[in-house]
């Protein structure tokens, strides 16, 4: 049955109804022009690639002012948009006397999503960590069905074993530290160094590969801000500090942190200097293994250089990433064995020759040793 509510769904003539709603409540003169820019999400009409006639889905724009002037008219009567100008410029404005005549629609539209949210939190119980869930939902009637649910193999989504890790049950009360700005005494031991006391401001918390890691700001430590904790490797837990202010990050930090890395490691060289984004280019031998590091992709930057195919030298394609390199990134390209090779930069490659040669060498002892016995 055909949806009469015209809010409703994620279809582009929902999106535009929305977005001609919203300009329309404010009774103020607009074009069909700022409603392309809104929903392409342009900053004005000179960004948009073409003129709004020319645009793809402005067939279902004009259906969607066309439902939306129909449902004002049988709500409060006619002439309740003035409009202006030719048809290449025109512009309307709301003049009704009700300041929301479709609340009801948009009400129902609210409700329907809420809903859907809801189910959702159902569904995607087994994915998120248990401690998280029971955090959120104790003694809460949801929590009861989520785990009748489990227990009659009626759960649709899960996570991997990797993700229950240890001090996995930190991880809620770590997140609403980081809403309230609380301040944290942290007792954490660094890999191979002592234990030591933290006095932490977190900002952000982050997963990767199925770990943890908390980052902010600790005092008396460096860095001053993207300070890493993996949270495996807290030794208790964490105790909240009222008389300390507390230190946010700059705006837009972590945006900046995450940027040019594989995972959460900043990491230095052999100098001490730290490594900057470089362009590494990647071959993939395998057309299978090509196709997957297209669609799982080692980093945002990611962008075909060569496609896969035959050449000269042999049978691959190319991507190439801007990254700086750290244990995360090396550990990915690895994991794909003989299926990818780091082709340049010439100083990358090598740190991944070195690794590989090291690795042949442990795995020839192994070998030698075998044969010997046999």
């Amino acid at each position: 049955m055909k949806n009469s509510n015209i809010f409703f769904g994620e279809s582009c003539k929902a999106q535009f109804a929305n977005i001609i709603y919203k300009h329309l409540m404010k009774r103020e003169w607009f074009t069909n022009t700022d409603v392309m820019v809104e929903y392409l999400d342009k900053k004005s009409a000179n960004d948009l690639p073409y003129s709004v006639t020319k645009c793809e889905n402005y067939t279902q724009l004009k259906k969607a002012f066309n439902e939306l002037k129909t449902a004002l008219t049988n709500r409060i009567g006619a002439g309740c948009i003035e409009e202006k100008g030719n048809n290449r410029d025109k512009s309307f404005r709301y003049t009704g006397s009700n300041p929301d005549p479709l609340r009801d629609m948009r009400n129902a539209m609210v409700i329907k999503n809420i809903n859907k949210y809801w189910q959702f939190c159902q569904n995607s119980a087994g994915f998120f960590p248990t401690s998280w869930l029971e955090y959120f939902f104790q003694d809460c009637e949801d929590l009861l069905e989520i785990k009748k649910n489990k227990r009659e193999g009626k759960q649709i989504l899960a996570s991997s074993l990797d993700r229950m890790l240890t001090n996995i049950d930190f991880l809620p009360f770590l997140y609403e530290a980081i809403i309230k700005k609380q301040v944290l005494s942290i007792d954490y031991k660094p890999y191979d160094e002592e234990e030591r006391n933290l006095t932490f401001h977190p900002h952000f918390l982050k997963e990767f590969n199925g770990r943890w890691h908390l980052l902010g700001h600790a005092d008396g430590q460096t860095p001053e801000n993207g300070y890493n904790i993996a949270l495996d490797r807290i030794c208790s837990r964490p105790r909240e500090l009222y008389k300390i202010a507390f230190k946010p990050a700059p705006k837009g930090f972590y945006n900046e942190y995450f940027k040019n890395i594989v995972g959460v490691t900043h990491t230095k060289d052999k100098e001490g200097n730290p490594y900057h984004a470089e362009a590494v280019h990647i071959r993939a031998h395998s057309h299978y293994i090509f196709k997957l590091t297209d669609t799982k992709r080692i980093h945002p930057s990611q962008e075909v250089s060569i496609p896969f195919g035959e050449h000269e030298d042999g049978k691959y394609g190319e991507f190439v990433i801007h990254v700086e390199l750290n244990n995360e990134f090396i550990g990915r390209i690895l994991q794909m064995g003989d299926g990818l090779e780091v082709v340049s930069p010439e100083n990358i490659r090598k740190i991944f020759a070195d690794r590989i040669e090291n690795m042949h060498r442990l795995y020839a002892k192994g070998t030698e040793s075998t044969d010997k016995d046999s």
